[in-house]
């Protein structure tokens, strides 16, 4: 049997995922300034840092890479010729949100996150999230579940709460809302990938984006994680979450149930 080809192979793609995670961790150990840079509005240094420690050794692997800071990025001497559409057969691009929470992480709250997604021409094929702050990590395989390393994986099971009702429900928010949504309670933790995985564990019954704001570097690896654990997942104007776009703007909602998505869903469109 011939050997996996490591472009495609989830296993590997895992494996590089996770050494660049502890690069990243490393390095960030050693950062002084966890301020804003002043050339860009909302970009700080450990931004900076994590994106240009992050693109160079995927390219070398032989994958796209689409980041927050730096676009899509292509190995020298290639055209581009997919743009921002879906990866082509064959081919894989890797979406990267280096520091996701950068303003948690620049204030030393512990929530604040890498995500790394492997997107083929099906779709999502491997996802890796991982709390910088705690190292937790989450990893997902399409049609082969979720691995969780600590934390979550101590609970009896990993996986949704099954609340079905809004007015029962926890609802992690990202964003102001006009009004009360009619939830039990909210909470706003302030990074969308660990948000969702919060989801995916049944820390929380439900993420909403009020705003519509994420860039698909914010939720696509959570996103498989949550749909790997039995989530579901909207956008809540009916877009497909999968773009690779980085001028796209998506506003994922994830519940763990379909009853409380739909209630979510009717909730985020009574507020436009």
């Amino acid at each position: 049997m011939p050997a996996a080809d490591p472009k495609t192979d989830p296993t590997a793609i895992l494996s590089l995922f996770d050494q660049l995670s502890d690069d990243l961790g490393d390095a960030l150990a050693g950062l002084d300034d966890w301020g804003l840079t002043g050339t860009i509005p909302g970009q700080y240094h450990h931004d900076v840092v994590a994106d240009q420690l992050m693109i160079a050794p995927l390219i070398d692997a032989g994958f796209r890479v689409l980041t927050e800071e730096s676009g899509i990025v292509t190995a020298p001497g290639t055209n581009g010729a997919e743009g921002a559409g879906r990866s082509g057969p064959g081919s894989i691009t890797v979406v990267v949100d280096p520091v996701d929470g950068s303003t948690n992480a620049s204030h030393g709250l512990p929530w604040y996150a890498t995500s790394l997604c492997a997107v083929d021409a099906e779709g999502p094929l491997a996802a890796h999230v991982v709390n910088l702050a705690t190292g937790q990590r989450f990893q997902a395989v399409r049609g082969e579940g979720v691995e969780v390393d600590a934390g979550l994986a101590d609970r009896s099971e990993f996986g949704p709460s099954g609340c079905d009702t809004l007015s029962d429900a926890i609802v992690s928010l990202s964003g102001l809302p006009p009004s009360h949504g009619g939830w039990r309670q909210f909470r706003a933790y302030g990074a969308c990938a660990l948000d969702m995985c919060a989801v995916a564990g049944g820390l929380v019954d439900a993420f909403v984006d009020v705003d519509g704001a994420h860039g698909v570097w914010d939720y696509l690896g959570a996103q498989l994680v949550c749909s790997e654990a039995g989530v579901v997942l909207a956008d809540a104007q009916g877009r497909d979450l999968v773009v690779l776009d980085p001028a796209e703007r998506r506003a994922p909602i994830a519940a763990a149930t379909q009853e409380l998505l739909d209630g979510l869903l009717a909730m985020w469109a009574g507020w436009q």
